[in-house]
């Protein structure tokens, strides 16, 4: 693990059916930044790029190989109700990977 000035940090959350998720996530990103945290993943910007076909299957592959990557997950408020960040922080614990929740 990275010394934790460098955690790479994944932010985990509702997106489907939420109206607001990318600003939750952006908050959510900058608030990290403040914290000092330099390298974050954000799930909601990068699934903007995937193709709009993908399906919760393919959304979640991309999703767990960028979780990977990481060394802690962020759960915005209101994981619990989402499927996705639920299957993200099992794989989290799974992966022994730092779980800081809002």
């Amino acid at each position: 693990m990275r010394d934790s000035k460098n955690t790479r940090v994944y932010i985990s959350g509702g997106i489907t059916n939420v109206p607001n998720y990318m600003r939750n996530f952006n908050q959510a990103e900058n608030k990290l930044i403040d914290e000092g945290y330099e390298s974050i993943v954000n799930p909601a910007l990068v699934n903007g790029f995937l193709p709009t076909d993908f399906n919760h299957e393919e959304y979640m592959r991309v999703s767990l190989a960028m979780l990977e990557c990481c060394d802690a997950i962020y759960m915005l408020k209101g994981w619990e109700e989402s499927k996705g960040a639920k299957e993200e922080y099992v794989y989290a614990n799974k992966l022994g990977l730092k779980v800081i929740k809002e």
